[in-house]
This record gives structure tokens, C-alpha cells and sequence, in this order.
């Protein structure tokens, strides 16, 4: 079985290697693409990246970098286009990336929405509300997301983590331009995020190939995210299709409840508190974006109580 498994994930591997980004910047202490053929241009800032790496990514706070690539996908030309991105302010909009002319469908870009939530529409722009593809997403910040998008000349598709998200059918893409902008939307500047690792292909990749992207690009390390006391029998269930609310702690009220020991009960997802603190006795799951989230379960010092 781990033979098997091996073998398949080598074959996924050179599967994603045999496609080649015409553009790759990976932001490691420097704005430069990994070929040191063209540079962003802005004021550099680095910070961590996702796997703890230091200088590793970018950080952008209401300002945008700019490169100017000749080989971008023009007209209605296949392409794909991924990046990791950590929101740090969702409560404004977040021009992620684009290029092209503001007129009708001469753009092709990425912008996240502001909220106030914990949903926010995801947009790939071509200027002109029936070019744009639209999708409601959950979104928190300070968690780390990779966005794909592709389009192979009829059909575009956004991604997030792997995932399709949307996909649609028949829009016109006659995108038009060279200067590749990170932050910024025409001459608006809005963003507030660390990013990393940028990648683009003049081809579509495939919905495994970007699966594999998501795959071999992730987090490393997965830590804490929130702490809440359980009672032994208490099941904690996060689930993508049917997410309601569950109940981490439960009041002792019977004889049979009383001396049973409690548990610390830890959420664990690519290291941000992303709900609840020490204090809570609730977890309202509907609160968390869909993903996968590893419990710790430990046990605490045996507490007894005892009634008049």
C-alpha cells in the first residue's frame, strides 16, 4: 500500500513538473523571477512565508509592485495563474493580481471582495460585468489560501486550495497588456496581505495538475488553533456538507457525569487562531471555511465534583 502510494504521488509529481510556468516568482528575499529576467518593481518588504521560511514572502499594506512580462497569455489564449496569499485585512477589498486594459474584455484579474462576514465574493475580472466570474467563498484572515485560476480558451475556472470553486462557460477574453500588477486595479490601490510563490502558464492546467500544484506547495507544518474543554463521550465532527454546530462541552448534571475526567480539546489549521479561545464552551462550526482541521485531544487533571 505505501509502495502504491509512493508511486502515485511520484507520478503526480512528474505530471505537474512536465508543465513548465512561463513565469515563476517565489519572493524569497528578492523581486526578481527565479530566470533573474524581470523584476517587480516597488518597495520590497519581506516577511515569513507560510512554511515558516524567513524573508520567504511579501508583504503588501495599501501599496502595489508591477513587472513588466512580454510572454503574457494575450487575447483569448489559454493560461494559468497561482499564488499563495495571506489576508491580513478582509474588511477591505483585495486586488490580488491583474493585467490588461480597463476596457471590455481586455483584463483578466483577481480580486477578493471586503466583508464583514465570514464569506466574500471571489471575482475573476475582464472588465465588464458580463466578463467577470463570481463566486461566494467562507474567508478569514491571516490563513494562508493558494488561488488558481485557468482558462483554456472557452472555459475559466477558479480554484482555492485545490478546490474548484466555479467554473464558466462561454465569457470573451481578449485580454490585452504586459505590465502584470500586484495590489492594484486600474490606478485604485487595495490590498492588505503577504504573498508567495506566483506562478503563470500559458497553458491551462488541468483540474489535477492544479490539485497536485495545491498538493506539493502546502503548509508543512500545522499548528494550534484553538482550545476548548470537552466532556470523554463529546464527538467533535467538522463536516464540509452538512456543517451545523457542536457542542464541546457539556454540563455535568448527572452522578454518572460527575467523575468523569475532562479533555482539552485543540483545533489545529496552518497556524492562526482562526475561532474560539480558552474560555469558550461552544465551537459554532458553521464559523469555520471549509478545509481540514486536526483535533488534539489531552487529557487534564481529574477534577471531582460534588453536589448538596
Amino acid at each position: 500500500m505505501n509502495k502504491m502510494l509512493l508511486t502515485l504521488l511520484f507520478v503526480s509529481y512528474l505530471n505537474l513538473q512536465a508543465q513548465k510556468p512561463s513565469e515563476e516568482f517565489n519572493f524569497d528575499g528578492t523581486l526578481n523571477n527565479n530566470s533573474n529576467t524581470a523584476s517587480f518593481i516597488g518597495a520590497a518588504n519581506f516577511v515569513t512565508d507560510r512554511n515558516g521560511k524567513l524573508a520567504g514572502a511579501q508583504r503588501l499594506e495599501n501599496k502595489y509592485i508591477e513587472v513588466v512580462l512580454n510572454n503574457l497569455p494575450q487575447g483569448n489564449k489559454a493560461r494559468t495563474v497561482s499564488i499563495w496569499i495571506k489576508f491580513n485585512d478582509i474588511s477591505n477589498p483585495n486586488y490580488i493580481w491583474g493585467y490588461g486594459t480597463t476596457r471590455n474584455a481586455e483584463y483578466c484579474g483577481l480580486l477578493q471582495q471586503a466583508t464583514d462576514s465570514v464569506n466574500s465574493d471571489l471575482s475573476l475580472a475582464g472588465w465588464g460585468a458580463s466578463n467577470d466570474v463570481i463566486v461566494s467563498t467562507s474567508l478569514l484572515q491571516n490563513i494562508w489560501y493558494n488561488y488558481s485560476i485557468t482558462f483554456d480558451g472557452k472555459i475559466s475556472k477558479i480554484y482555492r486550495n485545490g478546490e474548484l470553486l466555479k467554473l464558466a462557460e462561454g465569457i470573451v477574453r481578449n485580454t490585452k497588456g504586459n505590465v502584470f500588477k500586484v495590489g492594484q486595479i486600474q490606478n485604485i490601490t487595495a490590498i492588505n496581505a503577504d504573498i508567495d510563490d506566483l506562478k503563470i502558464y500559458d497553458v491551462a492546467l488541468t483540474e489535477q495538475q492544479i490539485i497536485d500544484l495545491y498538493i506539493f506547495s502546502k503548509p508543512a507544518v500545522v499548528v494550534a488553533q484553538a482550545q476548548i474543554i470537552a466532556t470523554p463521550e463529546t464527538g467533535v465532527a467538522i463536516n464540509n456538507n452538512n456543517v451545523a454546530s457542536a457542542n464541546i462541552a457539556k454540563s455535568l448534571t448527572t452522578n454518572n457525569d460527575v467523575n468523569k475526567s475532562l479533555k482539552s480539546v485543540e483545533v489545529y489549521s496552518q497556524g492562526q487562531r482562526v475561532l474560539g479561545s480558552s474560555s469558550q464552551q461552544e465551537l459554532n462550526v458553521r464559523d469555520l471555511p471549509e478545509g481540514t482541521y486536526l483535533l488534539k485531544v489531552t487529557n487534564l487533571s481529574s477534577q471531582k465534583v460534588t453536589s448538596n
